[in-house]
């Protein structure tokens, strides 16, 4: 074999496997298409697609037996999908320009964007960030909605989950890669381009295929070791992520790459251990990031628990006026629903966060309208917290509200919006 054809040889390795570690490795201050894992069927009727990765994350969208969908990634017993169609965001107004009303532009920075549901029990339901976007970041509308958000299409990079157990990889679909990050229409398989069933063989046989690999060399026994090598390195990319282990792999390529009777099967196996040392140092990445969040959502769901626990902790409401503060519209709460429900803010030195919420009951002859925007002070009936998907936070009752003098006013007068 000549020298031309022994580099070509050696740069048929497959130098894409590191794209499989890559993609699980999240890049700060960008919201990249995220690669596809490969297309799963689901196997239940009336599943349901949440906006994060456990049960106690508001469901998005319901699928049936036989959708399918893209895998983009996966946590602990839930798989990251992409938005199936018909799946939508939403964005505050006030951050996106428009001149048709139909596409958008993002005009601040750290845009929050938040998931929306389809589903009628969770479609007033907004408080979930899926992703920021910045400044120029292009969206396209689908509605403007009263409370002042708009419904948008899902951008890229946002993502959607379901359990694990609800879903099956379709043979011959998993670590397909993907080149953009569009929706898959449920039931409907997606079409692969030339260029990536090229780049699939590549990842699974190390060359462009076997012959080409090991082509014009005897049956050596190095040669047979590289090959059983290399079914050994294709079942570590089948595993989950953190499950890899590709130490054991690297050691035995180290005793081919160390040999000098065999050129070919030498430059091969140094290849393959550079290339194999990088993922394995990728894996370690993964898993102290893996580790980082759980520990994070751990002493989150404990701090939530013990945040519930003060529920039966509340003082008795005096006779005067419980809270005071700004009442504005809640982006959570609609105001065609009864009873409705507003934000108290607190507006003092210049930053903003909410009190409270005030309900407002059926029962009670308050004109609201009268109050929006106002500073008031808050006579209750009753008071409870709000717990569940959110911090707990406490909701008053109101029977009755107050128009104050806003601790901001310079004029004397009622507290104005």
């Amino acid at each position: 074999m000549d020298r031309k054809s022994l580099d070509r040889l050696c740069s048929l390795c497959p130098l894409l496997l590191a794209a499989v570690i890559v993609a699980d490795v999240p890049v700060a201050g960008q919201v990249p298409a995220k690669p596809s894992l490969g297309m799963a069927e689901v196997t239940g009727n009336d599943v349901y697609v949440r906006c994060g990765a456990s049960a106690n994350h508001y469901p998005v969208f319901k699928l049936k037996a036989g959708d399918r969908v893209t895998v983009v990634g996966e946590q602990g017993d839930w798989f990251e999908v992409l938005p199936p169609q018909g799946a939508f965001s939403y964005v505050s107004g006030d951050f996106v320009d428009t001149n048709d009303g139909k596409s958008g532009v993002i005009n601040g920075d750290r845009v929050n964007i938040r998931a929306g549901s389809i589903l009628a029990d969770y479609a007033d339901l907004k408080y979930a960030v899926q992703t920021q976007l910045s400044k120029g970041a292009p969206v396209t509308i689908l509605e403007r909605l009263s409370d002042g958000f708009l419904r948008i299409e899902p951008p890229p990079g946002v993502a959607v989950w379901i359990s694990r157990k609800f879903l099956e990889f379709v043979p011959n679909e998993r670590a397909r890669t993907s080149g953009t990050s569009g929706a898959v229409t449920p039931t409907a398989s997606a079409d692969q381009p030339a260029a990536e069933e090229s780049t699939k063989k590549d990842v699974e046989t190390g060359a462009s295929d076997d012959s080409a690999r090991l082509a014009g060399l005897p049956k050596s026994e190095h040669s047979k070791t590289l090959e059983q090598l290399d079914r050994e390195a294709q079942s570590q990319l089948d595993r989950p992520v953190v499950d890899r282990a590709f130490a054991p792999l690297i050691e035995r390529y180290e005793v081919v790459a160390g040999q000098d009777k065999d050129e070919f099967a030498q430059r091969y196996a140094t290849t393959r251990v550079q290339q194999l040392t990088r993922m394995q140092e990728l894996v370690e990445r993964v898993r102290r990031v893996r580790q980082l969040s759980e520990d994070a959502d751990r002493k989150r769901r404990a701090f939530l628990e013990d945040r519930a626990k003060i529920g039966g902790k509340l003082p008795p409401i005096p006779t005067g006026m419980e809270i005071q503060g700004e009442l504005r519209p809640s982006a959570l709460y609609s105001r065609t629903r009864q009873p409705q429900r507003f934000r108290l803010v607190d507006t003092k030195g210049g930053s903003e966060r909410t009190l409270a919420y005030v309900e407002i009951p059926l029962s009670a002859s308050i004109e609201v309208d009268t109050y929006v925007g106002r500073y008031v002070g808050v006579r209750a009936s009753s008071r409870r917290l709000q717990t569940g998907g959110v911090d707990p936070i406490p909701i008053y009752v109101a029977r009755q509200l107050v128009l104050l003098q806003s601790p901001e006013s310079k004029s004397g007068g009622p507290g104005g919006s």
